[in-house]
C-alpha cells in the first residue's frame, strides 16, 4: 500500500505522515514550499518520500499519483485552492485509487457565508462526481489554531480574540490524523462523512484556563472585536480575503455558539477517546511557556 498525503507539513498532515510511517505504510508526502520539504526530509521518517510542488499543475499531480493506492486531500487556503483539489481529484480518478480521504469543513454549501466553505463544497461536488470511494472529514475548531496566536499573548497572559463566550468542541489535530490513517486503510467502496470533535464543549476562557494549569503561567481570555482582529491577522501575513473569512467564523459563527456539540466520531473510528485540551497543553507546553 502506498499513500499520498497532501498538506504534509500542516497541523493534520504532519502527524498523519508520522503515523503512517510508524505503521510501515509507504507514503508520498507533498508540500508547497521547498523549505517545508527540506524540514520534512530532515526527520528521516522511514518509508516517507517527500515532494514539493504546485498541486494545481495537472502534469505534476498525475506524476504524484503514480503508484498511489489512497489519497489524503488537504490543500492550502490559497486563491487556487479549488484548482489544486480538482487537479488532485482528476489525477486520482485517472490513477484509479481506491479511496480519497478529504479534509473539509462544516456548513459547506454553494451560498455559505464563508468563502472557505463554498470552496470545499465545490471540491466535494467534484469528488462525488468522480465516483471514487471517499471519506469526508468535518472537524471542529482545532486546538492547534491557538498556536498561531501565541505571539499575541501579552506579558500578563491576556489573549484577545473575537469569540465571546461561544463554546466549541475543540479537537486536537492528532485525533484528525488518527482518524484519517484508519480511513486510508479502508478498502471498501462505501462513502462516509465524519463529523469529528473533541470530548467537550469549551469556551476560550475555559480552554486557556486549562492550558494555564498545565504550563504554569497565567493565561486569560479577553473578548476582542473584528476590526482589531483583522488588522493583526493580516499583519501576521494572512491575506485580507482569508482574514475576512476567519473573522466571520470567529465573530459571527463561533461567537453565536453554532460550533457547539460533540460527537463520538473519533472513538468510533479509532477506538480511542479524543484528546483533551489538557493533553494538547502537555504536548505543546514549550510553545506556551516560551
Amino acid at each position: 500500500m502506498k499513500v499520498l498525503v497532501t498538506g504534509a507539513s500542516g497541523s493534520v498532515g504532519a502527524p498523519l505522515v508520522r503515523r503512517l510511517s510508524e505503521q510501515d505504510v509507504m507514503t508520498r508526502a507533498v508540500v508547497r514550499r521547498p523549505e517545508s520539504a527540506a524540514a520534512l526530509e530532515e526527520q528521516r521518517l522511514p518509508g516517507v518520500e517527500v515532494a514539493s510542488t504546485d498541486l494545481a499543475n495537472e502534469a505534476a499531480a498525475r506524476h504524484l499519483l503514480d503508484g498511489i493506492d489512497a489519497v489524503f486531500l488537504l490543500t492550502a487556503n490559497a486563491g487556487n485552492q479549488l484548482a489544486q483539489e480538482q487537479s488532485v481529484i482528476r489525477a486520482a480518478t485517472e490513477a484509479g485509487v481506491r479511496r480519497v480521504v478529504k479534509l473539509s469543513v462544516g456548513g459547506v454549501s454553494p451560498d455559505a457565508p464563508l468563502a472557505l466553505a463554498r470552496v470545499h463544497y465545490a471540491a466535494e461536488q467534484n469528488l462525488a462526481a468522480s465516483g471514487l470511494p471517499r471519506t469526508v472529514l468535518r472537524p471542529a475548531f482545532f486546538m492547534d489554531n491557538l498556536l498561531q496566536f501565541i505571539g499575541w499573548i501579552e506579558p500578563s497572559g491576556r489573549l484577545e480574540l473575537p469569540l465571546g463566550d461561544g463554546a466549541m468542541p475543540m479537537i486536537d489535530a492528532r485525533d484528525i490524523a488518527d482518524v484519517a490513517a484508519v480511513e486510508l486503510h479502508d478498502s471498501s467502496t462505501h462513502d462516509r462523512e465524519l463529523v469529528l470533535t473533541g470530548p467537550e464543549d469549551l469556551t476560550m476562557t475555559q480552554a486557556l484556563g486549562r492550558i494555564a494549569e498545565v504550563v504554569g503561567r497565567p493565561l486569560s481570555y479577553v473578548d476582542g472585536n473584528r476590526t482589531d482582529f483583522l488588522r493583526r491577522y493580516v499583519a501576521d501575513g494572512n491575506s485580507p480575503e482569508y482574514a475576512e473569512d476567519i473573522a466571520t467564523l470567529y465573530d459571527a459563527i463561533l461567537r453565536a455558539g453554532y460550533g457547539a456539540g460533540t460527537t463520538d466520531g473519533v472513538r468510533k473510528v479509532t477506538g480511542q477517546a479524543p484528546r483533551t485540551i489538557t493533553d494538547f497543553a502537555q504536548a505543546h507546553r514549550a510553545a506556551f511557556t516560551g
